[in-house]
């Protein structure tokens, strides 16, 4: 396979910490020893990853799949919620090499926030689940002081993302659930106008809360086909082993497709990246077949039940 990709995207889910309480929730790991708690080891780390994978001689991901550039993308948690820390953690990673993307709940995206950092981020995917007061709270979208990032506070951080970086590109990330799929975001999403609105159907990875039908998320995505253009929908199938992710105490991990929860790789500072990836078990063809919208690309993580079961060929969506 000789097709050349723009970008390849990692996931750094750098932290568990949150300050809201989604009951759908998939980012649990039963508070680890978060690698950006000891020292320079979340830097280590990122100078490994920047090691491996901007090495066009021994990197055997790019000699099977070229790109031209790699993304980490952070995730939480929340990783705002980690201020100084964090911002600690942009710039390493920026002086690396990497191009940076964030996908956060909105709640910390303040004005300083983004006039200090927001030019150095080529996309920021912002989570929103409905634009009802109650709705958020059912869904436990909302702090300890029962604040909540409304409708107001989202358009207001996006038009203060495109005024300080003006090329940024706004992701807007809709978890599709029993609470919020009938409700609509038309007018929302042609006010805001994202580059892409990414619609998730709820996952059972951890629990059963919330859980809608796939008929239940097709109501959902067939309501707002005005919106096409933008949206992008991911189904149950879609989303399983469908990333590269690195979780807080930094392993590769990959969620399962016969079973809850997760599959660990060995912590990438202990054995080096190339032997923490073999969790990873990726199947190419998969892989391409995701990219048809356009050249940004996440790396597909394939469980043992995919690889023998090459013949399901799932049609998946443009990843984070």
């Amino acid at each position: 396979m000789n097709k050349t990709i723009d970008e390849l995207v990692i996931n750094y889910h750098v932290t568990e910490v949150c300050n809201y309480s989604c009951k759908f929730c998939y980012a649990k790991w039963d508070r680890p020893n978060e690698l950006h708690t000891n020292e320079n080891s979340a830097e280590l780390m990122l100078e490994k990853l920047a090691s491996y994978f901007f090495d066009v001689n021994s990197n055997q991901v790019k000699a099977v799949f070229p790109y031209k550039t790699v993304r980490i993308n952070f995730a939480g948690g929340e990783p705002l919620i980690l201020k100084k820390r964090f911002a600690q953690l942009i710039m390493k990673a920026k002086s690396l090499g990497f191009n940076l993307s964030l996908i956060t709940n909105g709640h910390y995206l303040t004005n300083s926030f983004i006039n200090n950092y927001g030019a150095m981020f080529s996309m920021i995917g912002i989570s929103f689940d409905s634009q009802y007061m109650t709705t958020r709270e059912d869904i436990g979208r909302i702090d300890r002081k029962d604040n909540s990032f409304g409708t107001h506070d989202l358009i207001k951080a996006v038009k203060q993302l495109r005024k300080v970086n003006p090329s940024i590109t706004i992701k807007i990330n809709t978890v599709v659930n029993s609470l919020n799929y009938q409700e609509s975001f038309e007018q929302l999403i042609a006010e805001i106008k994202p580059e892409k609105w990414k619609v998730f159907q709820v996952l059972p990875v951890l629990n059963d809360n919330l859980l809608i039908s796939d008929e239940q998320f097709a109501v959902f995505v067939n309501h707002h086909a005005s919106l096409k253009e933008v949206m992008v929908a991911e189904d149950n199938e879609a989303m399983t082993t469908s990333y590269l992710m690195i979780n807080p105490q930094g392993r590769f991990y990959q969620n399962s497709s016969t079973q809850n929860g997760y599959i660990y790789g060995d912590l990438i500072l202990d054995v080096g990246v190339e032997k923490a990836l073999e969790v990873c078990q990726i199947n190419w063809e998969t892989f391409a077949s995701r990219y048809k919208k356009d050249n940004t690309i996440s790396l597909i993580s394939n469980s043992e039940y995919q690889l023998k079961n090459k013949q399901n060929n799932i049609a998946l969506n443009q990843g984070v």
